[in-house]
């Protein structure tokens, strides 16, 4: 450790960034504080890591991705969307606490474990609308793609898609958000998504219509493949 950062330990002690709880490394989650997620770590589908209630067979498929409904070649999650997870997640959306970004950005990169990553060409974070870019000042999905990116080695695209503004989705269903979302993408760089493997970071899926929506976009711009990656997703595992 050179000496800035060992002054940086000296002034600012690490702590857990959710609870104050002092950690061994900054950004780091305390053990309570790890525990209280419902990491995505046992059996899941296939493709789109859809968390099973039960064991089931290597290659197994959810109902969506088996009836061939799912656009994306294949998703990861974190963990799954609950109060635990919905009390990092929303102040790191919309209250400024850009710090979550590490550890909620390393969980994604724990995510990606069982995926063979070396055809990725680009990660993309699902861009913003202007508008709201303005109004909160960051996009969460580009602070997330960030150090994954860094990690993997890969460069980022910002700016090849334009995303139109709509209004917020979090009130709607799974009809209404596809609806909402349609044709909401434009690609501005035809020749940057040609022939490419997009690695899709947003922070939450839902119902899965905003990377519906974006992958069919890049997939009739010419993109190869479009995976996606997210902190956490809706999911029932009762």
């Amino acid at each position: 450790m050179n000496l800035r950062n060992r002054i940086v330990e000296f002034l600012f002690p690490p702590a857990c960034p959710l609870c104050g709880t002092p950690v061994s490394t900054h950004g780091e989650l305390c053990a309570d504080c790890w525990t209280s997620f419902n990491w995505i770590d046992g059996s899941k589908c296939v493709r789109c890591g859809y968390p099973f209630a039960m064991d089931m067979p290597n290659g197994a498929m959810c109902p969506v991705c088996a009836s061939g409904k799912n656009e994306l070649d294949w998703i990861r999650s974190a963990c799954v969307y609950d109060d635990a997870s919905r009390m990092a997640v929303l102040p790191f959306k919309h209250a400024g606490r850009i710090s979550y970004a590490h550890f909620m950005s390393r969980a994604m990169i724990w995510a990606l474990r069982d995926i063979d990553l070396s055809d990725i060409d680009i990660i993309m974070p699902v861009p913003l609308a202007r508008r709201r870019l303005f109004h909160r000042a960051y996009n969460q999905a580009t602070l997330l793609a960030r150090p994954i990116a860094r990690v993997l080695g890969i460069k980022i695209d910002y700016d090849s898609v334009y995303r139109k503004y709509r209004p917020d989705m979090g009130h709607l269903n799974a009809r209404q958000r596809m609806e909402n979302i349609h044709n909401v993408f434009t690609v501005n760089c035809p020749d940057c998504i040609r022939g490419k493997r997009i690695l899709l970071v947003d922070d939450v899926m839902t119902s899965g219509a905003t990377f519906s929506e974006l992958s069919r976009v890049l997939k009739s711009a010419g993109a190869t493949a479009v995976y996606g990656v997210t902190f956490c997703r809706v999911a029932h595992t009762d």
